[in-house]
């Protein structure tokens, strides 16, 4: 260890020549970009490309260590604790590595410490509230709000501390200082607000600087549009008029300035003269003054800011990814339609913005219409964007009530008002789910440009998969961009209703993490059900919570399998990325929980639920209790709690409490086969559900007969695949464990699912199969089907007993109709590779794993015995190889078949 700052000091000089640096990640709270850190312990992670044996980590302040650990062994994280952090203060975080053979590698990350939540600014506004709720749906203006800062001397450092609700974007003279887009972190804003921070030294200058806020409604401020008919949000979420709260701080010389926000800001009306989460926007051109000048604006008075009040959260800085622009979409077809409306089809449905440059004339109107489908007359079909189905005849004596002065549709539209000149419409303060638009008020020959932007929130891929079946990649990338349509700062269950379910989440948990890196998010989803925790214990249905609650636990509390959002992502995220602190802090709520599931009427817990949604097998009389083995499923989900706060308990060393929560789930999982289990061994109503949810909860200790039941009931059914959301999800991970690959192949082919879904080249998954009856055709509860693509085809496996990925099988499946898969996964430890092709007779398979696992085994068939002998064979199975693969880093195998013979391939399921 080193014995003096100054020591420190030069030793890192000396690295800081000698190192070079490293492809590989330095992750800070499981960011590898500069993010916000306000408090400690600080997460450091990492990943060395050799076998590691020692490592040191520094964290530096102006050139100084304030913090240093020397510590030998292949951990490849770091908690830091012992640190007292500074305001608005950049750190460099650096961790040098030390391999077995002399190998060196040195990481750098940094991150920016926020105000710690106090800010000396006060929220401001404009003052002015609407009174009805007619009003909502009329013309009102959006707030802009404006500050002159003077800076007579250089700046050294910069940085604005700041939070607009609903939505807001900052402009530093005139250039927009950020990316991001929809920005707010949608949460309960009277439990948590998360607020931004930005280095804006490079957009200052000596002299006046010109700071612009430009704010819109978002979730903060929502029209009282009654979802389904009975869900107004603004009864139940977090609601307020637009408002702000900044801090500027300037550093000149040795001195640092702030400049809060209070009543020396300037307030006035915006271009906007509508805009809706749900509805659209209405922007005004007239009010612009010049075509290149987006915030100067002719007719507004500024007046002086109002002080008001904002929400009661709790301000912290935001940690998640945030909502960008992404791919690009080009139109595929201009389709001229009656009354000179123009119809384009974007090939695609996309969640997003539409992005339009034309020649527009003084007081000409364009209206734009969006939808997912169309008719047969080529004019929009909008049915399935109906926000809260508002509109919708659901019934032969009923359609869904919008409320007082809501449009008669819930529609996506947009409007301009234009002035002459270029102009270009692109959308700020909502976004829409669409692959084909609707103009009307426009000639085809003044469009100048015209496309559709995917945005969404920015995730950082971490899977790679292709494969010589063009569909299977086809579907790979279906799943994907369903996946991204739905998640701005929460994973929503589709792009009509935009709201985060739990249950939802629960059933996509695996395949999210194989596709993108989902530690922050499931972090952030996590708090945001905690912050809605019902009075009684129980998680809400969605969170935040917006008033829904079918089959629930009372109190607002959602129903049992919705429920396991919380400890379900937890298990999860320990798994795959190893936040054990995370595990400690959500602990306390889940005990909570777990109180209030334990009051439950037994009698009545098959009643809080609603099962296996979306199943094919449903009684379409009665939604609320439509899916199959509903009775059964509800028990089962009830069960799954116990099992995981036993494991959360064991984990965190309470040994008392899990002996406690085991002997629970052992009683309970008695009880559900006692009232369960038929005469024949069979459970429930033998469906696939039931088959599924018995074998996947281990109802059976030998399961082999249930295993053969479930696969001859889906081959009687030609393959076809009739659960339901968390069924499927179940059903991927059970059939690549049993080695019943074949079935999920035969499946994803089959002409009634998601093949089915994909019909009309839409390249989004809809929300239920056959003919999606009241269904978005822009949902992603299906898309659990792209974990099989991973842990299946490319056989990567991060075992259950794994810690932050450190446990890894290697197990891929040779399917006969493909010639090649290339898969890859990036975990916390590295990036996992297994990519595999036909050579005649051979199947050359190429592995690299991370070094400095706990655990890595290849698991391969027995007939390819002979091509692994002279590898580190560990055990052999009736059925399979096993072979320690720990720090080996690349392999190149060649398999031979060579076929046992029959009495040797005994199936020991």
């Amino acid at each position: 260890m080193l014995n003096s700052q100054q020591q420190m000091v030069t030793l890192l000089n000396k690295y800081n020549r000698e190192l070079v640096m490293s492809d590989s990640e330095l992750k800070i709270n499981d960011s590898g970009r500069s993010i916000v850190v306000d408090q400690t312990p600080i997460n450091v992670s990492w990943y060395a490309n050799f076998k590691q044996c020692r490592y040191v980590v520094y964290v530096i302040k102006d050139g100084q260590v304030v913090f240093s650990k020397d510590n030998s062994g292949s951990d490849n994280s770091c908690i830091i604790s012992d640190i007292q952090l500074e305001k608005s203060t950049e750190y460099v975080t650096e961790v040098h590595l030390y391999g077995d053979s002399g190998e060196e590698q040195k990481l750098v990350n940094s991150f920016v410490t926020g105000n710690f939540g106090e800010f000396e600014g006060c929220w401001i506004s404009n003052g002015k509230a609407l009174q009805d709720e007619v009003d909502f749906y009329q013309e009102s203006r959006n707030t802009v709000i404006r500050k002159k800062i003077y800076i007579a001397d250089e700046i050294n450092k910069a940085y604005i501390h700041l939070v607009g609700l609903g939505y807001y974007n900052l402009y530093i003279n005139g250039e927009k200082v950020s990316r991001y887009e929809l920005n707010n972190d949608w949460t309960n804003y009277d439990k948590t607000i998360f607020y931004d921070t930005f280095d804006i030294q490079p957009f200052l200058k000596p002299g006046e600087n010109d700071l612009f806020v430009e704010l819109g409604n978002g979730w903060y401020n929502p029209a009282p549009l009654t979802l389904f008919g009975k869900y107004n949000l603004r009864n139940v979420l977090t609601i307020g008029e637009p408002k702000l709260l900044a801090d500027i701080v300037i550093q000149t010389g040795t001195e640092w300035e702030t400049i809060p926000t209070d009543e020396s800001w300037l307030v006035a009306e915006g271009p906007y003269l509508f805009n809706n989460i749900y509805l659209g926007e209405v922007l005004d051109f007239r009010l612009h003054k010049h075509e290149s000048d987006m915030i100067d604006f002719h007719d507004t008075s500024w007046t002086n800011a109002m002080k008001v009040e904002g929400p009661k959260g709790v301000l912290k800085p935001s940690y998640i990814e945030k909502v960008t622009q992404n791919r690009v979409v080009k139109p595929v077809e201009v389709i001229p339609a009656e009354d000179g409306k123009i119809v384009v089809d974007f090939g695609e449905v996309i969640s997003g913005f539409i992005d339009i440059s034309f020649m527009g004339h003084e007081n000409q109107v364009i209206d734009f219409l969006y939808s997912e489908e169309i008719n047969e007359d080529k004019t929009l079909n909008t049915a399935s964007t109906l926000a809260g189905f508002v509109g919708k005849q659901v019934a032969d004596d009923f359609t869904v009530p919008g409320g007082a002065g809501a449009p008669e549709l819930a529609e996506q539209r947009d409007r301009c008002i234009c002035r002459d000149g270029t102009l270009r419409f692109t959308n700020k303060f909502t976004y829409h789910s669409f692959r084909y638009v609707e103009l009307k008020g426009i000639d085809i020959e003044h469009i100048q440009e015209l496309e559709a932007i995917c945005v969404h929130t920015e995730l950082n891929p971490v899977g790679y998969f292709r494969c010589s079946d063009s569909f299977l990649n086809e579907l790979h990338d279906v799943a994907k961009n369903t996946k991204l349509n739905n998640i701005h700062a929460v994973f929503e269950d589709c792009a009509r209703e935009r709201l985060a379910y739990g249950g939802d989440m629960v059933a996509l948990a695996t395949s999210q993490v194989f596709m993108f890196n989902t530690a922050k998010l499931y972090e952030k989803t996590i708090g945001d059900f905690i912050n809605d925790m019902r009075p009684n214990g129980g998680m809400p249905e969605t969170a935040p919570f917006m008033g829904i609650k079918t089959n629930g636990t009372g109190d607002g509390a959602g129903p049992l399998g919705w429920q396991l959002v919380v400890p379900y992502l937890l298990k999860i995220h320990y798994q795959y990325y190893g936040n054990l602190e995370l595990i400690r802090n959500v602990y306390p709520f889940l005990e909570k929980q777990i109180e209030h599931l334990s009051s439950l009427d037994p009698e009545l817990i098959c009643d809080f639920c609603l099962g296996d949604w979306g199943s094919k097998d449903a009684n379409p009389k009665n939604f609320k209790k439509s899916s199959p083995a509903i009775n059964f499923t509800a028990t089962c989900f009830h069960y799954f709690h116990f099992l995981l706060i036993s494991d959360f308990s064991k984990k965190l060393g309470l040994n008392d409490k899990w002996l406690a929560y085991s002997q629970k789930a052992d009683s309970l999982k008695q009880e559900i086969i006692n009232r369960y289990r038929n005469d024949d061994g069979s459970y429930a109503d033998r469906t696939q559900t039931s088959y599924i949810f018995a074998i996947y909860f281990a109802l059976e200790d030998e399961p082999g007969y249930l295993i053969d039941a479930l696969v001859n009931l889906i081959e009687s059914n030609n393959f076809e695949i009739t659960s339901g959301i968390f069924g499927q999800s179940f059903a991927y991970e059970l059939f690549r464990k049993y080695d019943l690959n074949h079935i999920l192949y035969q499946w994803l082919y089959h002409e009634d699912g998601i093949r089915h879904m994909l019909r009309d080249n839409n390249l989004a998954l809809k929300e239920f199969f056959g003919e999606n009856k009241n269904g978005s055709c822009n949902h992603a509860m299906f898309s659990s089907y792209a974990s099989w693509f991973y842990k299946g085809l490319g056989g990567i496996e991060i075992c259950d007993d794994s810690c932050g990925s450190d446990i890894i099988n290697i197990k891929p499946y040779f399917d006969t109709s493909i010639d090649f898969v290339d898969c890859s996964y990036e975990t916390p430890q590295g990036v996992v590779t297994c990519n595999w092709s036909r050579n005649n007779e051979l199947i050359e398979l190429y592995i690299k794993v991370p070094f400095n696992l706990k655990r890595c085994m290849l698991i391969i068939d027995r007939a390819y015995e002979d091509s692994v002998r002279h590898m580190n064979v560990v055990h052999v199975e009736k059925k399979h190889v096993y072979v320690d693969i720990i720090d080996t880093g690349e392999l190149n195998i060649k398999l031979n078949t060579v076929v046992l013979p029959q009495e040797e391939m005994i199936d020991v399921r």
